[in-house]
């Protein structure tokens, strides 16, 4: 079967066939043929992970997640390796194996610290007892002799210093499992972290940018507040990494992420989303005013001159294109970064370098 794939500045995938599904039947049904027939043409397994991104794709309501299917595609670079890439990228996936061994290390470390004190518990226990065998015995009717009453001595002493031993142990491995813990409270935070950013940038990535913004908009709504966004996409990227290399591509990235970020500080947040593509979240903020941060943003980047690190030449200017929207009530995060993005694209048309409002 001939297939062709397009896909425009808005993401929005299309897949020319020789054939079609006939229409009949539940309208999903189509959705289910082309992922066979995408399944087919890259001879790639109808695993889950790979199902699942195919159906994100095809759906089409991902436009950032559905270009980059289709360039891998287009390159010929989509396997599975690229799958899970993709899927860590715009998907929320990530790598289990290290937090599934801090996971594991905390068990075992509850367990340990349990079983530890349980052996305390019975230390106590068996101290207690020699003490309210001591009672009995001092409390009895008659008196004790000098030899009984020196045994009993004897084991009260030795008893005690058992007790302040085991005591001294337990304080030692509570202290040893108390810096343990905080040490796998910091990994575990630092895991996190890692799960939420971009890690060539430094910002939010696409996971943690549609939390944060997702987080915003209840805090909106709970405030009756504004929220505005933007999109921004560099413009002629492209080029950068063909005439400069992807390592200097890569230096322009960080570059633009950290502009950003400064320009939108304190409140406003920056994620990468995927490629050249960025999405700056500004809570309690009017549209014409988050059109005005990003477009100052916008200016002040391009009248710079941007120079290589590595030997301080010239690179030109980097300009970005960005569309903004206003949140409105009980519109999921997907929703307003297909609106921004539509205006983005809107600037993308009328020239570049421009930041245009949704209407």
């Amino acid at each position: 079967m001939d297939q062709t794939w397009t896909a425009g500045r808005d993401g929005a995938t299309a897949l020319a066939e020789g054939s079609d599904s006939s229409g009949l039947g539940h309208p999903r049904l189509a959705l289910f043929d082309r992922i066979r027939d995408l399944l087919v043409a890259t001879g790639l397994p109808p695993e889950t992970p790979v199902y699942d991104l195919l159906l994100r794709h095809v759906e089409g309501d991902d436009p950032v997640l559905s270009a980059a299917v289709a360039a891998a595609m287009a390159l010929g670079t989509f396997d599975l390796a690229t799958v899970y890439a993709l899927r860590q990228a715009y998907c929320g996936d990530q790598p289990t194996g290290e937090v599934a061994a801090l996971v594991e290390a905390a068990h075992c470390q509850a367990e340990a610290l349990g079983a530890r004190l349980s052996a305390g518990v019975t230390e106590l226990a068996t101290y207690g007892g020699v003490l309210a065998a001591g009672k009995v015995a001092l409390g009895a009717p008659d008196p004790l002799g000098v030899v009984a009453l020196a045994r009993l001595i004897e084991q009260l002493g030795a008893a005690t210093a058992t007790m302040i031993a085991a005591t001294a142990r337990l304080n030692h491995e509570l202290a040893d499992a108390a810096q343990e813990t905080g040490r796998l409270h910091d990994r575990l935070r630092a895991a996190e972290t890692a799960a939420v950013t971009d890690p060539l940038t430094g910002v939010l990535n696409r996971r943690g940018a549609l939390k944060r913004l997702e987080a915003a908009q209840a805090a909106a709504s709970a405030a009756a507040s504004a929220l505005s966004i933007a999109m921004v996409d560099i413009d002629h990227f492209k080029r950068v990494n063909d005439r400069y290399g992807h390592v200097m591509g890569d230096e322009v990235l960080r570059y633009v992420a950290q502009h950003l970020s400064q320009s939108v500080a304190p409140a406003g947040v920056v994620g990468r989303l995927g490629g050249e593509e960025f999405v700056v979240v500004l809570p309690d903020t009017r549209l014409a005013d988050a059109t005005g941060i990003v477009d100052r943003a916008r200016a002040s980047l391009t009248a710079r001159i941007i120079r290589r690190s590595d030997d301080g030449s010239s690179m030109g200017r980097i300009s970005f294109s960005a569309g903004t929207a206003l949140a409105r009530a009980d519109e999921a995060p997907t929703e307003i970064i297909q609106r921004a993005d539509a205006a983005l694209y809107t600037a993308k048309r009328m020239g570049r370098d421009r930041v245009v409002p949704a209407n």
